[in-house]
C-alpha cells in the first residue's frame, strides 16, 4: 500500500495520505527499510530534494521534502539499517542535511558483485527487479522530475523501494553460495566513506592555480614561436605566408601547431618517418611514443613535443578547474566508480552534463599538488602505504628471497632485484650495486614492473631497447631468482584458464569474472589432439579451412594470454583496493564518528594507496595518528606474513 506524506492540499485517487507519527510508527518496527530520493539533479549543494520514499514490499511512504523537514525521519534513518540502489546518491543529499546513516545495503553493489567483470550484466534498479522478481518497473513518469505530486509520480516513485527486500534477500542467497559475502559487506560499510568524499571535495587555492596556467602558457607561448623561428630561420618556404598585408610588417609562418595534418606534413618535409602500422594499416601519427625515437637526429622534435605538453597541460588543468568549483561548498567535487572489474575505484565519469576530474590521475609534480590546500583553520594529512602493491604480492607468493628482504630491511628493492639476478652482483653491497651498476639494476626495476602485472620478456625488451632475446633473457634471470613468486604466478594463471574467473582476495571471497570464458571455452574443447594434428598439416597451406584454423588458434591464444594477465594483475590491484577501503572504513568507524568529527574532519581524496585528510589544525596531530593506524590495521587484516606500514604527512597543502 502507498502512502503520501505531505502538508499540500491535494487528493490523488489510489494514494493514501498519513502523517509523519503513523509513518514512523510503522517505520520503526522494521529492522531494514527501502529507501530512495527525488532530487532536482546531481549536487546536493545546488539542487532540491523532492522525496524521501521509505518502506518494505508490503508498505510505502512518499515523504513530501517540500512540506515534511526531513529532521523528522533523522533518528529513523540513523538507526535503522537502509536498503537501496546506488545509495552513494541518496547518502550524498542525506549528509547535506546531516544525516549520517549508519547501516546499508546496496543493491546495486550487491548485483555488481555477484558478476564483476561480465559487462552484459545489467544492474540497473529496473533490471535487478525484472531478473529477481519477474516485475517491470516504469520510469516514465519520472523522465521530467518537477517536484510535482502527480498520482504517476508517487506511485512510481513507492515502486522504487517496494522490492528493495526481496532483492536483498536474493543477493544474500547468493553470495553466501559463492563466497561472496565479505566483499559485499566491506562495500555496503564503504560506500557510506565514499558518498563522503564526493560530498567533501577537494579545495583550490584559485591564485596559485592562475599562476601555474599563466607559468606553462608562456612554455606553449615561447615554445610556439621557436618553431616558427625554426621555420623561418631554414626559409621552408613552404610553411612562409609572404603576403603582407597594411596592417602587418613581418613574414608569417602558417603552420597550425595545434594541426596533426599540418604537422605532419612539417615533419615528412624535414625527413621524419611519420608511418605507422596499426591493425594492418599504415597511417601518419605524431604521438610522442613514435616522434621521440627521431629525436636525436631531429632535435625540432623536443621543441614540439615541449610544446604540445604544454598545450596538454592547460587542456587538461587549466581554467577548467576553477570553472567547476561549485559555488556554495567553494570546492571542486568528483564522483568515484566503486566498483572496476579490477576490483580498483576510479574517478571521472559524467554526472548529468557535468564531466568531472579524474581526482586519482591530478599530476603528482609539486607545482600542481600545491594547489589543493585546506580551508583557513584546516591543514591536510596525507597518508599513503609503503609498497603497497609489492607488499600484497609477496604475501600471496611467499618468495623466500623476498621475504629475505623484508625480514632484514635491505633497503632498495631493485639493486636487491639485480643482486639476484645476475652472479656477478651476488652478495655485493646495494648502494654500490646502485651506484656502479645503474643498467643492471634498471633492467630489474623494468623487469620487475612487468612481470609482476603479467608483462613478457618482449615487453620487457621494448621498455628496454633490447632484442627479444635480451628482454626474454632478463625475464627467465628474474623468475630464477624468485622461484616462488614463479610458482604463484603459474598457480593463478592456471586457476583463472580452468575457472572462468580471478580471485581477488581469498580473504573478502571478491571475484572478477571472465567475460568472454564461454567463448574460450569453446575454442579450448574444440583444439583437441586432432585438431593439432589436422592444424601441423595444414598450417602452411593458404586454404579456406587453413585459415580458418589459424584465425580460431590465435584467437585461443589472445584469450588465454588476456585470462592469464587478469589472473596476475587483478589479485594485487584489487586486494589492494580492498586493504585501502577497510582502512577508510575504520578511520571512519573508528574515529570520525564516535569522536563526532563528520563535517569537521574531511576525506577529501582517495588515491589507490593514499588517503588525503582534511582536519581542524588543533587536531591534526591526532588525525594523522588515527589514519595511520587505521591503514596499518586495515593490511594486518590482509598481509599476514610483512606488514604493510603507512607514511603520514602533515601540511598545508597536498604534498607528493
Amino acid at each position: 500500500m502507498i502512502y503520501l506524506v505531505t502538508k499540500q492540499d491535494i487528493s490523488l485517487p489510489d494514494i493514501t495520505l498519513t502523517t509523519v507519527q503513523e509513518s514512523l510508527k510503522y517505520l520503526n518496527k522494521l529492522e531494514w527499510i527501502g529507501l530512495d530520493t527525488e532530487t532536482s539533479g546531481f549536487d546536493p549543494y545546488t539542487c532540491k530534494l523532492y522525496t524521501l520514499q521509505l518502506g518494505d514490499n508490503d508498505v510505502q511512504y512518499v515523504i513530501d521534502l517540500t512540506t515534511i523537514d526531513i529532521n523528522e525521519y533523522k533518528e529513523l534513518l540513523e538507526t535503522k539499517g537502509l536498503i537501496g540502489h546506488n545509495l552513494k546518491f541518496d547518502l550524498r543529499f542525506l549528509y547535506h542535511y546531516r544525516v549520517v546513516p549508519t547501516k546499508v545495503y546496496d543493491t546495486f553493489l550487491g548485483e555488481k558483485t555477484s558478476r564483476l567483470g561480465i559487462e552484459s550484466h545489467r544492474c540497473s534498479l529496473a533490471a535487478c527487479v525484472l531478473r529477481h522478481c519477474g516485475i517491470v518497473l516504469s520510469k516514465e513518469e519520472r523522465l521530467n522530475i518537477t517536484g510535482r505530486l502527480t498520482e504517476g509520480f508517487v506511485k512510481y516513485s513507492a515502486y522504487d523501494v517496494k522490492y528493495l527486500h526481496e532483492l536483498k534477500d536474493k543477493q544474500e542467497f547468493l553470495q553466501l553460495a559463492d563466497g561472496t559475502s565479505v566483499s559485499i559487506d566491506l562495500d555496503n560499510k564503504f560506500v557510506l566513506v565514499l558518498a563522503y568524499i564526493e560530498y567533501s571535495g577537494m579545495k583550490l587555492d584559485v591564485e596559485q592555480w592562475t599562476a601555474k596556467i599563466n607559468k606553462v602558457q608562456k612554455i606553449a607561448d615561447e615554445a610556439e614561436a621557436q618553431l616558427n623561428q625554426f621555420i623561418l630561420d631554414n626559409k621552408m618556404e613552404k610553411f612562409i605566408d609572404s603576403q603582407l598585408d597594411l596592417f602587418s610588417f613581418s613574414t608569417k609562418v602558417n603552420v597550425n601547431w595545434n594541426s596533426p595534418s599540418q604537422v605532419v606534413e612539417f615533419f615528412q618535409t624535414l625527413g621524419v618517418n611519420t608511418k605507422v602500422v596499426e591493425k594492418g594499416k599504415t597511417k601518419d601519427t605524431i604521438e610522442a611514443n613514435h616522434l621521440v625515437k627521431y629525436s636525436s637526429k631531429y632535435p625540432i622534435i623536443d621543441l614540439y613535443l615541449k610544446f604540445k605538453g604544454a598545450q596538454k597541460d592547460i587542456g587538461t588543468y587549466g581554467q577548467n578547474w576553477i570553472d567547476q568549483i561549485n559555488p556554495v561548498s567553494g570546492r571542486i567535487h568528483t564522483q568515484f566508480k566503486q566498483l572496476m572489474n579490477t576490483g580498483r575505484l576510479s574517478s571521472g565519469g559524467k554526472s548529468g552534463d557535468v564531466k568531472n576530474f579524474n581526482f586519482q590521475n591530478i599530476p603528482s609534480d609539486q607545482e600542481t599538488r600545491s594547489c589543493f590546500v585546506a580551508a583557513k583553520g584546516n591543514t591536510l594529512v596525507g597518508c599513503d602505504y609503503t609498497g603497497q602493491e609489492q607488499i600484497v604480492l609477496v604475501n600471496k607468493c611467499l618468495d623466500k628471497n623476498l621475504l629475505e628482504f623484508y625480514d632484514k630491511d635491505l633497503g632498495d628493492m631493485h639493486s636487491f632485484v639485480a643482486s639476484k639476478m645476475y652472479n656477478e652482483l651476488d652478495g655485493m653491497d646495494l648502494n654500490d650495486i646502485k651506484k656502479k651498476h645503474k643498467d643492471k639494476r634498471q633492467s630489474a626495476k623494468v623487469a620487475g614492473f612487468a612481470i609482476n602485472y603479467g608483462g613478457s620478456g618482449i615487453g620487457i625488451a621494448d621498455q628496454l631497447g633490447l632484442s627479444v632475446e635480451q628482454g626474454q633473457h632478463i625475464y627467465d634471470s628474474y623468475f630464477k631468482a624468485f622461484p616462488g613468486l614463479k610458482s604463484y604466478f603459474d598457480e593463478a594463471k592456471k586457476f583463472g584458464v580452468e575457472n572462468g574467473y580471478v580471485l581477488i582476495s581469498p580473504v573478502t571471497g571478491k571475484k572478477s569474472y571472465v567475460d568472454y570464458y564461454d567463448e574460450f571455452s569453446k575454442l579450448k574443447n574444440e583444439m583437441n589432439k586432432d585438431f593439432w594434428d589436422r592444424y601441423k598439416q595444414m598450417k602452411n597451406s593458404n586454404t579456406p579451412t587453413a585459415r580458418e584454423m589459424k584465425e580460431k588458434v590465435s584467437q585461443f591464444f589472445r584469450k588465454r594470454g588476456d585470462i592469464e594477465r587478469m589472473s596476475l594483475n587483478y589479485p594485487i590491484q584489487g586486494e589492494s583496493a580492498e586493504i585501502t577501503k577497510l582502512a577508510c572504513v575504520y578511520f571512519w568507524t573508528k574515529y570520525l564518528v564516535p569522536n563526532n568529527l563528520l563535517f569537521k574532519v574531511l576525506i577529501v581524496n582517495i588515491i589507490h594507496d593514499e588517503i588525503l585528510v582534511e582536519t581542524p589544525e588543533e587536531i591534526a596531530q591526532q588525525t594523522a595518528a588515527q589514519l595511520e593506524k587505521a591503514m596499518v590495521d586495515a593490511g594486518a587484516k590482509f598481509c599476514k606474513r610483512v606488514p604493510l606500514k603507512a607514511d603520514p604527512c602533515i601540511a598545508p597543502y597536498w604534498k607528493k
